[in-house]
């Protein structure tokens, strides 16, 4: 029996070393978002499925072992070594990246997903380095440098510094790396170094992309403003992504000379796991976060040293992240979080005696588990039909896919803040105006940015309501300041119903406006406006 209860054990951790590197792997361009749904959607089906399994096979109730093992270390270390060289096969050109504006993201759709899997991955390697013989060690040390090196490729300073920071932690709290190190003649001398360079080590990754940090402190002061107005209990779940962009529009009009003018973009997430806690929960959420934070590093400072060096590390570098990105938007990043947190699980094996709790847990297991596996798996079918009838759509078959819109939108899709966005996009190709309006209003209060408020404007234009597009326009173009395209519509709508001095305002401000992106349609948009003046004036 203890050898069957063993084989199961390693079995277990064989099957999450798999579903991990579907986490992080998985892709497929039958999703409209082809490389974060489908990780979401394999990760959760793969677990409902080993969680029915196991109830159905499990006589008794065991937690995960104080440590995962090798088993599943090698095999998470093993994935975060694979993703590292698909990042670097992107960097070398020998593999396509995933998104036009940057050279490495591995299978993920931007460097921040890639970065912090391979950062929250990267103590692994290093305590397999400390743990395993002379040939595994070597083979471990090299999988955490060339980990390093895709981090350091990526251009990402928040996975750069989560290692740095993260190893720091691991030899802070490792007795017998310190111990080794105190025996070097010029230990202290070391140690006051490593603590020197962080300041203009963070100074370097501060100017490495200083408009991209601007740009992070300017969410920062305006998601303030947002967390002012609710500081208790919060604007709600989601209520970040549905109102951010407005509390931005409100700063720009109250301030219309601010420096961060071209920083100005649109804005899903306040870069700040922290900062999105207090917009959405308040304070009140804050508390919670923070105490079981505690909680949790008490719990790790009683674990064996090694352990806790582990433990510790892999949490540093999830804190880096959770400051400076958005980590929680990854599965496999929530993945690596349950590998750090079982280390704190008890491993005694807890043996339900009651009968009757037993087959009712078990029970319960084997029916809701299945009974979600089918409601994903009708969520799986939807999203992909979505991906069919969008690209039917974009093809020139708007009119036709209306109605199969339409069943979406009144069966699974109808909280889907995106498919009403791409929703009423299509009904507005088509010329269905206030159907557009009402589906896009709707998509307004889950979900809210620049696109939608343009896309309004038009359809108040085309339905003859001028001063609601105005308005609409207006208030577009305090959200993301730096964009031409509402200056120019509004410049039109005056021109062409002869309201002259409000044309030459905006013709003006556009004239004088600075560019943040030069191209082709912002030169026509200047030339246009300036042969406007010039006439005005002769």
């Amino acid at each position: 029996m203890v050898k069957i209860g063993q084989e199961r054990s390693e079995l277990f951790k064989f099957l999450v070393s798999g579903i991990f590197a579907g986490s992080v792997f998985f892709t497929s361009d039958k999703f409209v978002n082809q490389t974060n749904t489908p990780k979401f959607y394999f990760t959760l089906a793969a677990l409902l499925v080993v969680g029915t399994v196991y109830a159905l096979m499990a006589n008794r109730i065991k937690l995960i072992s104080v440590f995962p093992g090798k088993t599943m270390l090698w095999g998470i270390n093993i994935v975060c070594v694979t993703q590292a060289c698909y990042g670097l096969f992107q960097f070398a050109g020998w593999l396509s990246s995933n998104s036009s504006k940057f050279l490495i993201t591995g299978s993920f759709d931007n460097p921040a997903g890639f970065a912090a899997v391979l950062s929250l991955g990267f103590p692994i390697g290093i305590y397999l380095a400390l743990k395993t013989n002379k040939i595994e060690r070597y083979l471990s040390g090299t999988g955490s440098m060339v980990i390093a090196l895709a981090v350091f490729l990526s251009n990402s300073r928040t996975g750069v510094l989560a290692i740095l920071m993260s190893s720091f932690i691991f030899i802070l709290f490792h007795a017998s790396i310190i111990s080794r190190l105190q025996q070097l003649r010029y230990y202290k001398l070391l140690s006051v170094s490593a603590l020197a360079f962080l300041l203009p080590g963070s100074f370097v990754l501060y100017h490495q992309k200083k408009d991209s940090a601007n740009g992070r402190l300017l969410i920062w002061e305006i998601s303030y403003e947002m967390i002012k107005d609710s500081p208790i209990c919060g604007h709600g779940y989601g209520a970040f992504q549905a109102k951010y962009m407005d509390y931005q529009a409100k700063y720009f009009k109250n301030n219309p000379a601010s420096k961060y003018e071209l920083l100005a973009d649109n804005v899903k997430h306040p870069f700040n796991e922290f900062i999105k806690v207090a917009a959405e929960f308040g304070m009140i959420g804050l508390a919670l976060i923070f105490l079981t934070a505690l909680f949790v590093v008490w719990i790790t400072m009683k674990l064996k040293n090694d352990n806790r060096s582990f433990v510790l590390s892999g949490l540093t570098s999830f804190l880096v992240f959770t400051c400076f990105s958005y980590p929680l938007q990854y599965i496999s990043v929530w993945l690596l979080l349950a590998v750090y947190f079982s280390v704190l699980l008890p491993s005694e094996e807890i043996k339900v005696r009651n009968a009757l709790i037993r087959i009712t847990a078990r029970s319960a297991v084997i029916i809701v588990f299945p009974l979600f596996l089918f409601l994903i798996f009708r969520q799986i079918e939807a999203e992909m039909k979505w991906k069919t009838i969008a690209m039917s759509s974009l093809r020139g078959n708007t009119k036709e896919m209306l109605s199969e819109y339409e069943n979406l939108y009144a069966t699974f899709l109808k909280r889907n803040p995106f498919f009403l966005y791409n929703y009423g996009a299509e009904l507005n190709v088509a010329g269905m105006y206030d159907k557009s309006i009402e589906v896009l209003t709707e998509c307004q209060e889950t979900f809210n940015d620049y696109d939608l408020q343009m896309l309004l404007a038009d359809n108040h234009y085309k339905n003859g309501a001028i001063e609601k597009t105005i308005q609409t326009y207006k208030y577009a173009s305090n959200m993301i300041p730096c964009r031409f395209l509402p200056l120019y519509r509004l410049f039109e709508i005056y021109k062409n119903t002869g309201q002259r001095d409000a044309a030459m305002e905006y013709a003006k401000r556009i004239i004088n406006k600075k560019v943040k992106i030069p191209s082709s349609i912002v030169s026509f948009i200047q030339s246009e406006a300036g042969e406007f003046i010039y006439k005005d004036e002769q």
